[in-house]
């Protein structure tokens, strides 16, 4: 009996990375084993002056219970330099080998034959590098170590890096390591991952260290890395995306202080710190505020001035007025803090009012209230719509109001529609998480501002659409991004201005908005993301009408985003996963399938730790009216618009939709079905999956292969003409 069976091990490269990819040689190995797949992968990454070093330690497992060995195949990028190219099997250097265009090309599309899987078909038509691998042990691990070194692409003053997860072929990889070092001789500028959460740690104002470490990676979406160079104070990169010349283009734009701001850059800041000490925040929640209190009071300025307002039944003032935060000050606002105690009702109306009295007019210090609250009014005014009322009334627009809804007894429509008008923000806090925390990280990361009451002149430009319509200020150490539309090319002087210390700023940078742009389509879906936040707000506070409900189906549509009104996608993508798994029963689903589900695994793993689950169970709940402003519905549908409008990564709610250059694929009954197109009859072309008009048209155009990898059977418009990709086992 054989013991021994041949594999390919497939690693597929695109423009400036990697991915990993395991294939079996089904006619060698007994269908029955799993093939081997990779484990773990571990990134060490060294980027200077545009050039980057790349060393990828690779552990790959083989579940069969016999012995394999096979090919080590990869796809080597363009940019890539292999004069000290190196590959380790297990400590061991091993001799490779350059396959030229024709053989590479054979070579995969026997691959992509073999497993039915169209995901590597947007790998083909790159050179190929092959080199032996060392028998595999049953049920066991081997280790491969590649080191080579390439170019960081370069274009309008940012650099972009990419790390094609996705390649791997893989629903998920069960441990993943990465860490970057970036250098330049020059300050760097603004750092910025739109498809992942990283962690970014700035040595110095030239280099940093960005690091990404998680179990059950999902293999379905490639790392991006942007960055950029610093000249100014406050710097600005944009990023655009206009795959077609007949439709308006997308943009992005990133502004940041320098790593490098002083003292004197800062403007020094009133705050009014406004807490609920009601009977209902006894115990663990009042000390948890007090906590955040003290940690708020002992970071102020030497310069800041302070007050703190504690309310229940009655309203107390610390101070009763705005004074300095010297030493003096703040150990006697421990001391009112220490003494706080949880009695009585929750007087919301007068506490706010107390709080915008306490600064008459504007001045060259931003001035911010931070209000928290854990109920709804029961003292003073109760009526939600009297209390807006007053407080418009006291408004002043110098004066921002930051709120913090802690559990779920709260009035999310007061709390939302207070920071709406007074330019700040709300957010909750739900049970069991901790408000310290929460409070701390907010002030911690605008505690510093730099630039206030800013404004963008984008100059000759045409643009549209840009959110936030208000920018915020700008603090050390935090991002603003603004997302729009424009309609037509050109390049533009464009101006930040606003308010440092008294005196008027204004920076100006070149930018150019392209004719055409393939790269960045993540720009649009963060946009479309903002368009819906905007109009589910407005509908919220202003009720219903024709028009904009009509324009969140159109855009919900169009992008593939779950709204109130596009909930029915929801309910598709259910039957879809059904589906689905009745074919894996059946043999029929194959590799994209097997993935569809293994992304769907990772969803309902990550339900309950992080907010990404909000957005699909409780955005969707067209059952709970806008009329609804209390309870764990209505706190976790606002939680999940702001998510919405904030986010900067590009986040997939629904696994049945796909956005390839500026196009939206649906899945539907194991189709994927290009958005808006009405088949009247039978298609202009049906190509057979796998043959050889199928991999004669792949070759045509790299779009063409990433739209026919989304699986066996498409339906798409190529160059007017109506393409259906069929499976020969349907």
């Amino acid at each position: 009996m054989k013991t021994l069976h041949t594999i390919a091990l497939v690693l597929l490269w695109s423009l400036p990375l990697f991915a990993q990819r395991i294939v079996v040689d089904r006619e060698m190995a007994p269908q029955s084993y799993k093939p081997v797949y990779l484990k773990a992968l571990k990134a060490t990454i060294s980027v200077n002056e545009g050039a980057a070093k790349v060393t990828l330690e690779q552990i790959f497992h083989n579940p069969s219970p016999v012995q394999l060995e096979g090919e080590y195949i990869f796809a080597l990028p363009a940019e890539a330099e292999f004069h000290d190219f190196q590959l380790y099997i297990n400590g061991r250097k091993t001799r490779g080998q350059l396959l030229d265009a024709k053989e590479a090309v054979a070579i995969y599309t026997d691959i992509v034959r073999k497993l039915r899987d169209p995901a590597l078909l947007e790998y083909a038509g790159r050179r190929l590098f092959k080199a032996r691998v060392f028998p595999l042990p049953p049920n066991g691990d081997r280790k491969i170590e590649l080191s080579y070194s390439q170019v960081v692409s370069y274009a309008s003053g940012t650099h972009r890096f990419v790390l094609p997860i996705r390649q791997t072929g893989q629903g998920r990889i069960e441990d993943f390591e990465m860490k970057i070092t970036l250098q330049a001789k020059s300050p760097l500028a603004n750092i910025y991952s739109p498809s992942h959460d990283i962690d970014i740690d700035r040595r110095s104002d030239r280099s940093a260290e960005i690091r990404l470490k998680t179990h059950n990676l999902p293999g379905d979406r490639d790392f991006l890395l942007y960055y950029d160079v610093a000249n100014k104070e406050v710097n600005a990169t944009m990023l655009t995306f206009r795959p077609r010349t007949d439709r308006d283009g997308y943009f992005m734009l990133l502004a940041e202080p320098a790593y490098q701001v002083t003292e004197q850059d800062v403007n020094p800041k009133d705050i009014i710190f406004v807490v609920d000490v009601s009977g209902s925040m006894a115990g663990e929640k009042i000390e948890q505020v007090k906590e955040a209190l003290r940690y708020c009071v002992n970071s102020l300025r030497g310069e800041d001035r302070f007050e703190v307002i504690s309310f229940s039944t009655r309203v107390e003032k610390f101070q009763g007025a705005l004074r300095t935060a010297d030493k003096d000050a703040k150990e006697n606002a421990l001391y009112f803090i220490d003494n706080l105690s949880a009695a009585g009702g929750t007087n919301i109306d007068g506490a706010l009012k107390e709080a915008l009295r306490l600064k008459d007019r504007a001045d060259d210090r931003p001035t911010s209230i931070i209000f928290l609250t854990d109920g709804l009014p029961t003292e003073g005014e109760r009526d939600v719509a009297r209390i807006l009322q007053n407080m418009e009334s006291e408004r002043k627009d110098f004066i921002r109001i930051f709120n913090f809804g802690v559990g779920y007894d709260v009035n999310t429509f007061l709390l939302d529609k207070l920071a709406a008008d007074h330019h700040g923000s709300a957010d909750y806090v739900r049970p069991g998480e901790n408000i310290e925390s929460r409070v701390s990280e907010f002030f911690a990361q605008n505690a510093a501002p730099v630039l206030t009451n800013a404004e963008f002149d984008f100059g000759s430009l045409r643009v549209y659409d840009v959110y936030p319509q208000k920018l915020p200020d700008i603090f050390k150490g935090q991002r603003v991004t603004l997302l729009g539309r424009y309609r037509t090319a050109g390049k533009s002087d464009i101006q930040l201005s606003g308010n440092q210390r008294g005196d008027k700023r204004t920076f100006t940078y070149s930018v150019e908005l392209p004719r055409r742009e393939m790269a960045n389509e993540f720009i649009a879906k963060l946009w479309a993301n903002r368009k819906v936040a905007d109009l589910l707000e407005q509908i919220r506070f202003n009720g219903e009408n024709q028009e904009l409900v009509a324009s969140v189906k159109a855009i919900g549509n169009e992008y593939g985003i779950v709204t109130p009104y596009t909930s029915y996608l929801v309910t598709e993508e259910k039957k879809e996963l059904i589906l689905t798994e009745n074919r894996l029963a059946a043999g029929q689903g194959g590799a994209a399938g097997e993935r569809l589900l293994s992304k769907q695994s990772l969803r309902e793993e990550a339900a309950g730790e992080d907010d990404a689950s909000i957005l699909l169970d409780y955005l969707i709940q067209a059952a709970t009216p806008t009329s609804v402003a209390s309870g764990k519905n209505a706190v976790l549908a606002s939680m999940a618009r702001k998510k919405m409008a904030r986010d900067e990564q590009e986040r997939d709610v629904l696994i049945t939709v796909q956005n390839i250059a500026g196009r939206t694929f649906y899945l539907r009954k194991g189709v994927w079905v290009e958005n808006g197109l009405k088949l009247q009859g039978e298609p202009d072309k049906m190509i057979a999956f796998a043959s050889e008009e199928y991999f004669e048209l792949s070759m045509q155009d790299p779009l063409l292969r990433r739209i026919m990898a989304l699986g066996e059977q498409v339906v798409f418009k190529w160059q007017n003409k109506v393409y259906k990709i069929t499976s020969s086992k349907t």
